[in-house]
């Protein structure tokens, strides 16, 4: 199956949304001011190869349509640094600012992002798999009260 943009995907008709996921965006996707994609697994990869060939693994017949957002490492130094400026007082308790600083960082050296709708664990766990096996340097599954590191 192909995978399909995020921004192609329809909301459920009367499905309420996770506060975190107001926006149709999972880059923008925030929770007190950090970055916080709930339903999606982060992918951080070396290069643009890495990248495609994960791509190509989440077209595989065995896996579902999966939808997928592609980050640079300047967007996402952008998107993260002015994220980590703002972010709340409360943030600075979570998980979430720590992995943004760690998003920077990676994205400086070069790494590419691939954002991932997932719908469950399984397709979490999969993508997770799928990504270590391309080389992936992370894996962050976002759940609404978790967030696991795969790789």
């Amino acid at each position: 199956m192909p995978i399909i943009e995020h921004s192609d995907l329809p909301t459920p008709a009367g499905q309420a949304q996770d506060p975190a996921e107001e926006n149709d965006n999972p880059a923008r996707a925030t929770s007190f001011g950090t970055f916080k994609p709930v339903g999606h697994v982060m992918v951080g990869l070396p290069d643009r190869a890495a990248l495609r060939a994960l791509k190509d693994a989440l077209r595989a017949p065995d896996v579902p349509g999966l939808a997928a957002d592609e980050l640079t490492p300047s967007e996402s130094i952008d998107e993260m640094q002015a994220l980590i400026d703002n972010a709340s007082a409360l943030a600075g308790f979570g998980y979430e600012i720590t992995l943004m600083r760690r998003y920077v960082d990676l994205a400086r050296s070069g790494t590419r992002w691939l954002i991932v709708k997932t719908d469950s664990d399984s397709d979490a766990e999969h993508v997770g798999e799928l990504a270590k096996a391309q080389g992936a340097t992370l894996a962050v599954h976002y759940g609404r009260f978790t967030v696991e590191d795969l790789i």
